[in-house]
């Protein structure tokens, strides 16, 4: 319920970036409606760095760089 707490105090993050996501991490991200993916084809933190503006589209799995 942390996440959703975030949300519900609107403090949450826009989305949600992970190499992989525990079960409830995806469960509070679901409840909260906040977009999440994980298990990209190449390492988040690698592509994209503090300060880049990003499209995350979780029902497709997709992360773009704007």
């Amino acid at each position: 319920y942390i996440i959703y707490s975030l949300k519900k105090n609107g403090v949450a993050p826009c989305a949600m970036i992970n190499l992989t996501s525990e079960t409830i991490v995806a469960v509070g991200a679901i409840i909260a409606d906040i977009p999440l993916v994980d298990r990209l084809k190449e390492d988040p933190f690698t592509v994209f760095h503090d300060g880049d503006l990003v499209k995350v589209d979780g029902t497709v799995g997709y992360v773009t760089r704007k």
